[in-house]
């Protein structure tokens, strides 16, 4: 299965960089605050963009961006704009650490699994940089089982770019044990070092060779919390934008927001494959991802989110 990533926010060319520090000291100077004005500059525009604001805004005023905006702006929506200023891979490397501490399996594959090898390499170094323990210790910590070996080992491995039928061959049969389930070394071997355009391929041979699928698998091999986080695993890799579409869908589902999984997911697949993501959305649940966001949240946060969900370009 292919996997396309289509994004909503992209690259403003050009963007005037002078101007739009303009705007948003505007919107912040003197009474009451222009948030609309707010949004429009910072969702119209990529991360690295954002970056080159601030120091614009610096060179300009003298005055500290993120410092004015934490001034004038509070609770979720605060959130998502701090979100949007944050360096990505910083960002990611704070909820990860978030998520680790909370022993959360599924944010941690949403952050990890569908980053792509250089991404994942610069949320590691900003990891490592923010924290005591380095990554792959604090996988060791708040971890187990085989989740936690496929985990160390792909931020200490490198992920191949190969994706040719006679690997993929001999790798579903390296994984598949007749009289055990699965070869968990193997598992781990594949999950951390094979491209995951390979890897769907091995899923498919997998299923040849087994009649069940490598997730199927995975629920008779494993039991509690690490089935769990090896069937999530097996579907963010299969299907990632199904994945992340249903990761969406439960941040809103039930009683009240799991807020931070939705500004997370929002925020860090506007670039990537967000556009994607909604399509998806939309096929699975015959609701659309702006109608549920428009349902379960409220006022310049549902505003910047929306914004955030349309394409840019």
């Amino acid at each position: 299965m292919s996997q396309e990533c289509r994004p909503t926010i992209r690259t403003r060319v050009p963007l005037p960089v002078a101007q739009e520090a303009e705007v948003l000291r505007k919107a912040m100077k003197g009474m009451g605050t222009d948030e609309a004005a707010i949004i429009k500059v910072l969702t119209s525009c990529s991360n690295n963009q954002r970056q080159v604001l601030i120091q614009e805004y610096k060179r300009a005023f003298d005055r500290d961006l993120i410092k004015d905006l934490k001034k004038e702006l509070a609770g979720n929506f605060e959130d998502v704009v701090l979100a949007l200023m944050t360096p990505t891979s910083e960002f990611l490397a704070t909820e990860l650490k978030h998520a680790l501490n909370r022993k959360d399996g599924d944010s941690v594959v949403q952050i990890i699994f569908a980053s792509d090898p250089a991404r994942v390499s610069s949320i590691k170094a900003a990891y490592d940089s923010a924290n005591d323990d380095k990554l792959e210790e604090d996988f060791d910590d708040e971890m187990k089982g085989v989740f936690e070996d496929v985990l160390i080992a792909t931020v200490l491995s490198k992920r191949g770019e190969d994706c040719s039928e006679d690997v993929a061959v001999s790798v579903a049969r390296a994984i598949y044990n007749d009289d055990h389930g699965v070869d968990k070394d193997e598992v781990v071997k594949a999950f951390s070092t094979l491209s995951f355009k390979q890897l769907r391929h091995v899923f498919l041979e997998y299923y040849k060779l087994a009649g069940r699928t490598l997730g199927e698998a995975f629920g008779l091999e494993f039991k509690g919390k690490e089935k769990a986080n090896m069937q999530a695993l097996f579907k963010c890799i299969e299907n990632r934008s199904g994945y992340l579409a249903a990761a969406l869908r439960d941040s809103m589902a039930g009683p009240g927001t799991n807020d931070r999984n939705l500004i997370r997911l929002v925020v860090s697949r506007s670039e990537v494959d967000l556009g994607s993501v909604k399509d998806e959305y939309f096929k699975m649940y015959n609701k659309t991802l702006e109608g549920d966001i428009q349902h379960d949240t409220s006022g310049d946060y549902k505003k910047v989110l929306l914004a955030l969900t349309q394409y840019n370009y």
